[in-house]
């Protein structure tokens, strides 16, 4: 069964739905990139994820340069499904708005947040790489997005496309690198924390404060590959969340 809307892919196996898993994609990603885990995904779990303005099917609408409008929206769209058991899991870019998801919720409708993935992103805490990317000009950006595997190359040069996609990349990565938030009393959900072996931007050393955003279980789990090793690493990242979420309301 598939049902979209303008903000949301939601994507079930037809199966009884014992929880689901709220998928956020990375600077400039389109959510369709998620949408072959619902084949792996345990058949009790429904995939939603979120297509913010200037994403996908939403290329043409102007995205969020300001945090707060983002959340505040975001988190309006998901309403309908936090009243039932969830999980969030949010790569880069994505792993900063799942958090702070994951905050809303936990605030909002305590105890239906099951797990926190986050992947491929520093803790709130720890120090964003300079020079800031958004901050580049033009072809010193391009460079730095081939160097960083963020596009094909073949998009990347292409100015048809890039006069769209720049916008909706800069606005995602200023975003990203201006966000920091101090641990405050910590969420109460378990959280599994991912990093790519060969990722110079997100470390193992960037991601290991994650442990002090949590009061509950905390991993940190090494997989193979760069800032982008969602695709090469699918079925990994597929058992993790299957391990985590397979025995929830069993």
């Amino acid at each position: 069964m598939n049902a979209k809307n303008k903000w949301l892919m939601v994507v079930n196996s037809g199966q009884p739905i014992r929880t689901r898993l709220i998928c956020f994609p990375h600077a400039g990603g389109d959510p369709e990139q998620f949408r072959d885990w619902s084949d792996g995904l345990a058949d009790h779990i429904e995939l939603v994820t979120l297509r913010l303005p200037g994403h996908g099917s939403r290329l043409k609408e102007t995205p969020y340069d300001q945090w707060a409008p983002l959340l505040e929206d975001t988190f309006f769209a998901l309403q309908p499904y936090l009243t039932e058991p969830h999980a969030f899991y949010g790569h880069s870019f994505g792993g900063r708005v799942a958090y702070e998801m994951a905050r809303l919720a936990q605030a909002q409708y305590p105890g239906f947040t099951r797990h926190l993935f986050i992947s491929g992103c520093r803790s709130p805490d720890s120090q964003q790489p300079q020079p800031y990317l958004h901050t580049l000009p033009k072809d010193d950006f391009i460079e730095a997005l081939i160097k960083l595997g963020a596009a094909p190359e073949s998009m990347l040069h292409d100015k048809k496309l890039m006069r769209l996609f720049e916008p909706v990349m800069r606005s995602d990565l200023k975003l990203a690198e201006l966000w920091s938030h101090c641990p405050d009393g910590g969420l109460n959900i378990p959280l599994t924390a991912l990093y790519g072996s060969d990722d110079p931007l997100d470390t193992a050393a960037s991601m290991m404060n994650w442990r002090e955003f949590t009061r509950r279980e905390f991993e940190l789990i090494e997989v193979r590959g760069d800032h982008y090793f969602l695709r090469a690493q699918r079925d990994r990242l597929l058992h993790i969340i299957n391990t985590h979420l397979g025995l929830l309301g069993i």
